[in-house]
C-alpha cells in the first residue's frame, strides 16, 4: 500500500471511525453515487472531508516523485482506466520514468487527487460536470487550489495539460498564492490524445535532460 493511501484510509478511520469510513472504502469503484444536483457536491460532507486532508496533511513529499504532471478529470472513473490517462501511462512506461513523474487530477469538486487515490470512495464515485460549477464554486476552487500551490513547489517541474476551463482555475489559484511554482503548460487542443502524449514526452525530456 502506498503511503498516501495509508495515510488517507487512516484519516477516515480517525475521522468517520472504523464502521463508516470501512464501508465507504467498500464502495465498488466506478460506482457514481455522488452526483451534482440540489445539494452542489463541494458542499457534500465527503468532499469537505477530502478539502481538510488536502489542506491539513496532503504533502508532495508523502509521494517522493520530483516531476509531476497535472491532469483534468475524465468522465471515466477511476481515472486511470481513460484513455488519456492510459496514453500518459504508456508513454512514463516505455520511457520507465513512471517513478518520478506524480500524477495529478484537477477536478471539481475534489480540486486536486493524487492519482494513487482514484480507486478509492469518494474520487472514483462522483459526478460533476464542469459546466455546473457556478461562481461561487469556481471560487472556492480557487481559493482552497491556492492554498495547495506553495506545496506544490516540492516538484521541480510540472507539466499542465487542462482544457481552458480547468487552466483558467488553475492559473488564478497560482496567482494567489504568489508562488515561484515551476511549471510548463501544454495546450489541451482538440485532439487529446496528442496533447496528452505531448505533455507525457514533454515530463520525460525534463528527467533526461
Amino acid at each position: 500500500m502506498h503511503t498516501i493511501v495509508k495515510i488517507y484510509i487512516d484519516f477516515l478511520y480517525d475521522e468517520l471511525g472504523k464502521d463508516v469510513a470501512e464501508s465507504l472504502l467498500s464502495i465498488p469503484p466506478g460506482v457514481k453515487l455522488l452526483k451534482n444536483g440540489v445539494q452542489n457536491l463541494f458542499e457534500h460532507p465527503h468532499v469537505i472531508l477530502w478539502h481538510k486532508f488536502l489542506l491539513e496533511l496532503f504533502d508532495p513529499r508523502i509521494c517522493g516523485k520530483p516531476y509531476a504532471v497535472i491532469m483534468p478529470c475524465s468522465s471515466i472513473k477511476p481515472y486511470r482506466l481513460s484513455p488519456t490517462h492510459r496514453i500518459l501511462d504508456s508513454t512514463l512506461s516505455q520511457n520507465n520514468v513512471e517513478q518520478y513523474v506524480q500524477v495529478y487530477i484537477l477536478s471539481e469538486p475534489m480540486i486536486l487527487v493524487p492519482r494513487e487515490l482514484d480507486i478509492y470512495y469518494p474520487f472514483s464515485n462522483y459526478e460533476y460536470p464542469p459546466g455546473e460549477l457556478l461562481f461561487q464554486y469556481r471560487k472556492q476552487f480557487v481559493d482552497v487550489l491556492s492554498s495547495l500551490i506553495p506545496k506544490l513547489e516540492y516538484h521541480r517541474k510540472i507539466v499542465v495539460v487542462l482544457p481552458r476551463h480547468h487552466l483558467s482555475i488553475f492559473l488564478d489559484a497560482v496567482k494567489k498564492s504568489s508562488s515561484a511554482l515551476d511549471y510548463t503548460i501544454i495546450n489541451y487542443g482538440k485532439k487529446a490524445f496528442q496533447s496528452i502524449k505531448k505533455a507525457a514526452n514533454t515530463v520525460v525530456s525534463y528527467i533526461n535532460s
